[in-house]
């Protein structure tokens, strides 16, 4: 069993995705890449992701395939606005009569998508993430999926922070805007006089309480603001090309 494991095929590997049936207005796929669509009713979904490798051993194609995977559903999330997850169904030998090799992986995620949006996998910027050649926009993509996944409101500014941060770095004043929220939601008492004096502003003392409603209803204020921002950065680099 390990040799027919090592040996080096084309493999193709079909991902399920959640939440089942995402609303597009057209998809462009590329050779290997391909949101796989059902349409009907006068409307189209992406209802799987298929996964075409280059000649990996089983084990790489299942990394390989995977990574490309969570690719598109980081750009899904993008597109649509809401959270995409995947999970590994099959995964089987191109040619040469190769038998086929199945596996899972699991992901769960709620969420529906209410406008469909084009999801053209060929744009430059989005072809570069799946290529993996611009690792810095396939990392924000990733966390902003993360971000909009999360029903946490201190998960998601985690997340959207981290897009500001890798963007703009720690001390730029874009990032400064947001850094005493970062800190707020790290630290279970802030010491810093800056941010202890915005917290004390916001909040009217220096730490968060995660279950006092008042607290977290301040941090959904700027929580908008941040996502907003975020957002703005990974637009302006697809809008680019």
């Amino acid at each position: 069993m390990s040799r027919v494991l090592e040996t080096k095929k084309r493999w193709k590997a079909r991902f399920s995705i959640h939440p089942d049936g995402i609303a597009v207005s057209k998809v462009l796929n590329l050779p290997d890449v391909t949101l796989v669509t059902e349409s009907g009713g006068g409307s189209t979904s992406v209802t799987s992701i298929e996964i075409t490798t280059p000649i990996l051993s089983f084990v790489d194609a299942i990394n390989n395939s995977q990574r490309m995977a969570n690719r598109c559903t980081d750009i899904l999330s993008f597109v649509s606005g809401y959270g995409v997850t995947c999970s590994l169904n099959q995964i089987n030998e191109i040619g040469d009569g190769g038998a086929a090799k199945t596996g899972a992986i699991d992901f769960s995620a709620d969420a529906s998508i209410v406008k469909p949006e084009e999801v053209d996998l060929t744009r430059p910027a989005f072809l570069r993430v799946i290529k993996e050649k611009d690792e810095k926009l396939a990392r924000q993509l990733s966390h902003f999926r993360r971000g909009i996944s999360s029903l946490d409101i201190i998960e998601q500014i985690r997340e959207f922070y981290q897009i500001m941060e890798d963007e703009y770095g720690e001390n730029d004043p874009k990032t400064e805007e947001y850094k005493y929220v970062r800190h707020l939601v790290s630290h279970p008492d802030l010491c810093r006089p800056d941010a202890k004096a915005a917290a004390i502003a916001m909040l009217g003392k220096s730490y968060l309480d995660p279950s006092e409603p008042n607290d977290m209803s301040a941090l959904s204020n700027h929580l908008a603001n941040l996502k907003n921002d975020a957002k703005s950065i990974i637009e302006s680099k697809i809008q680019r090309c």
